[in-house]
């Protein structure tokens, strides 16, 4: 998204300005600062910011004088902060904060990058002042978020994809497809030497009935003998059984090759994308349904096989035989060839505008479809909430709208579809009407024979067949090719967290760990871990403290290095975690949730799922030292229980235990506890925390709890506040210091005693 908007009439003069005044940023706030709604334009160059207000009564095209005019060096940390139904950019100038902007929340995204912006360019301004003349000028970073219209035809895209199929390169994908016969080129050859002899032997039945008629049946000229007649008719008749007989057999063995080569590629093309799909880096998945993801390696690989496959042999297959049958035309009758194209330039010419007006309905259905399964989705992955508050009801009139617009849009592209396929049948049955009236006269006269006529009528009859199927297979390959092309948007994604060009190995971690001067936002331009430096020495335990967002899960992200930090480094032992080799790193890390993920698979799989070579008897030294193989040997099929979708046969403590058994199994060097004991009963937590005092010994630890108590065995304590370190220290340093930790603690027995009174 541009962040040079078109300016209104009364401010297009700006657009002048040249220099140090022209225009980097032009966006509009909808709201005043009272909190109306009112178009105000905020206006910056390199050296200026200025807001304008627009008068909807003025009319003297003169533009407006700026509301605000601020030097740009002036400006002292800009900031976007979010308000009750909207946001507001504020910056301090001479030492005081000033609102220099309100807008609604349809323009807070548009917002927080102007803030960052403006964070860069007055630290760029404050370090020439301070002459650090090497200071590069900022540059106006691209925006990532999805998009929901084409930038190049504003057509609707469909769901959580980038691909237009309007503007589709339909050469470059279709070229890029073909790559995947490669493999296959040996089934490819067979199937297309099957399909051009299929295709020369359709030919051969029609063209039969032009002797049948002028020689056995209708003879022209001098009339022959009936024995000699009967006789040709039994010979042509076998010709025509023993050409189907073998076009049938051709067919047969075509399919067979076809079905194998369809499943085999498909099989390829899944395996591909979803290898793809598990190297990707975390951020992909946070902007993505899983419907949608799903969908494409599902339904889109489908179609990729179609085209590659079926799509390929129909095409082929009609290519062949118009071709075939416009040279037995002009063989037959070169005249009447010509009148039949008569009406092919008409056909082209409405295919076109056909095609156009698809073009706009197609994706509104597949953005509707895309949306209908996300929510189904969302409602079978969530059903244990939806019964628990007995809202099937709302989940049902959700459902509803949906549905109905995925109708609606069907029968709109449909209903079009079909329209617009009779028009065009009608326009090329015109053909015909034609060739039967100047060819009905020349039989007549003598000029042409039936059997001619008849043949004719035969093969013009397939050549409407093949032009009718190349304006269906527009349409149909512009859908698959679309979906080709959302494949190969996800193939074609990088992951934001690679592996370094020469990895360092580490085959055991000590366990120090440093983070310097780290900043990290999911979006860079909000940062949710500002200027964080921490030094853990091997062994350590370190507690993690801090209200909701503060930064806590996002400092063990880093940690773990399923996202990259913007700014500063993390090491390891001395070592830039991105440059030490990724299987090293997460093998020797141990994580265990708050909300453990098990798959549908046995208590034994899910435990030896960090070790899959495990043998039962590790699987069950593990799971005794999490406490957890009393209540597994007291169910009827022990270690072989099915644990059920995400865990669900089991009881929150359950599923925390397992949790820890496989990270106990897991061995790891560095162990990260996050909110591990807060979802559990009192007597669970108690064995968990028994567990956990096992699994601790001899790592690195680093621990996030709900209960503040629980963490007062922690070597130390790190207080965030607003993504930055606020306090560190031991639990009984920081409860003397009174400072945030002793506040949230406060809080904590607070609420503790409010629960308690209303118990």
């Amino acid at each position: 998204m541009s962040l040079i908007e078109k300016l209104p009439p009364p401010l297009q003069t700006l657009t002048t300005e040249s220099g140090s005044n022209s225009i980097l940023i032009a966006v509009k706030a909808d709201l005043s600062l009272d909190g109306s709604y009112n178009e105000e334009w905020l206006v910056i160059n390199k050296d200026r910011l200025r807001i304008f207000q627009l008068d909807p009564f003025s009319s003297n095209g003169r533009p407006p004088a700026s509301r605000l005019d601020i030097p740009i060096a002036e400006l002292k940390s800009p900031r976007a902060e979010s308000l009750i139904g909207g946001g507001a950019l504020l910056a301090t100038v001479d030492g005081e904060t000033v609102e220099l902007v309100r807008y609604s929340n349809s323009r807070q995204r548009v917002f927080r990058r102007v803030s960052k912006y403006l964070n860069d360019l007055a630290e760029y301004h404050e370090a020439i002042e301070n002459g650090e003349e090497e200071k590069p000028e900022p540059v106006l970073e691209e925006d990532t978020d999805e998009e929901k219209y084409c930038r190049r035809c504003g057509l609707l895209l469909p769901e959580g994809t980038a691909v237009c199929p309007a503007c589709l390169n339909k050469r470059r994908v279709a070229a890029r497809l073909a790559q995947y016969l490669k493999p296959f080129r040996k089934q490819t050859i067979i199937l297309s030497a099957l399909l051009l002899a299929s295709t020369l032997l359709g030919l051969v039945s029609p063209y039969l009935m032009r002797p049948l008629m002028d020689v056995v049946l209708v003879p022209s000229g001098e009339p022959r003998p009936l024995q000699q007649r009967f006789f040709w008719l039994a010979v042509i008749l076998c010709g025509m059984l023993a050409t189907q007989l073998l076009a049938q057999m051709l067919t047969v063995v075509q399919g067979r090759v076809s079905t194998s080569l369809s499943h085999k590629l498909a099989h390829s093309l899944r395996v591909e994308l979803y290898q793809h799909l598990q190297r990707l880096s975390l951020n992909f998945f946070d902007h993505r349904k899983t419907g949608s993801l799903m969908n494409r390696l599902t339904q889109d690989t489908q179609e990729l096989e179609n085209v590659l496959t079926n799509g390929a042999q129909f095409f082929i297959a009609n290519f062949l035989t118009l071709l075939g049958i416009i040279v037995v035309l002009l063989l037959l009758n070169w005249q009447l060839f010509l009148l039949v194209m008569i009406p092919i330039p008409f056909v082209i010419l409405l295919s076109h505008v056909f095609r156009k007006r698809m073009q706009r309905l197609w994706p509104r259905w597949w953005h509707v479809r895309g949306l209908l399964n996300s929510a189904i989705h969302d409602n079978l992955s969530g059903i244990r909430v939806v019964k628990a508050f007995a809202q099937e009801t709302r989940e049902i009139e959700r459902f509803q709208p949906l549905s109905s617009e995925l109708t609606e849009a069907g029968i709109r592209t449909g209903q079009t579809w079909l329209t617009m396929f009779s028009i065009l049948t009608f326009t090329t049955g015109l053909g015909s009407i034609i060739v039967w009236s100047v060819g009905g006269m020349q039989v007549l006269v003598g000029e042409l024979t039936l059997g001619t006529l008849l043949t004719f009528i035969a093969f013009l009859s397939m050549f409407y067949g093949p032009l009718q199927f190349a304006n269906r297979f527009s349409e149909w390959l512009t859908r698959t090719l679309a979906a080709a092309d959302r494949v190969f948007e996800i193939l074609d994604t990088a992951p934001s967290v690679t592996e370094a060009t020469n990895p360092v190995a580490i085959a055991r971690i000590n366990g120090r760990v440093d983070f310097k001067n780290v900043t990290f936002g999911y979006d860079a331009h909000n940062p949710v871990i500002k200027n964080l430096t921490l030094s853990v020495k091997a062994g350590e335990m370190i507690g993690l403290v801090g209200h909701s967002g503060a930064g806590k899960s996002t400092t063990i992200n880093l940690l773990c290095r399923l996202y990259d930090v913007n700014e500063g480094q993390i090491c390891i032992d001395g070592i830039d975690v991105r440059k030490i080799r990724q299987q090293d790193l997460r093998s020797q890390i141990g994580l265990v949730m708050q909300d453990p993920f098990l798959f549908n698979g046995t208590i034994a799989e899910n435990i030896s799922y960090s070790k899959s070579a495990a043998t039962r008897e590790e699987i069950i030294e593990a799971a005794m030292a999490a406490n957890a193989h009393d209540f597994i040997a007291a169910k009827p099929d022990g270690y072989d229980t099915i644990v059920g979708e995400r865990g669900n046969a089991l009881s929150g403590g359950e599923r925390q235990r397992l949790s820890i058994a496989r990270a106990i199994l897991h061995n790891p060097r560095i162990l990260v506890l996050d909110e591990a004991t807060s979802s559990v009963d009192t007597d669970a937590e108690k064995q968990i925390q028994d567990a956990i005092a096992r699994l601790i010994k001899g790592r690195t630890t680093f621990a996030i709890a709900h209960r503040l108590s629980t963490l007062r065995y922690a070597d130390r304590l790190v207080v965030f506040k607003g993504g930055a370190v606020e306090e560190v220290g031991t639990h009984d340093e920081l409860l003397a210091k009174q400072g945030e930790f002793h506040r949230l603690v406060q809080m904590q027995q607070e609420m503790s005693r409010i629960t308690a009174i209303g118990g």
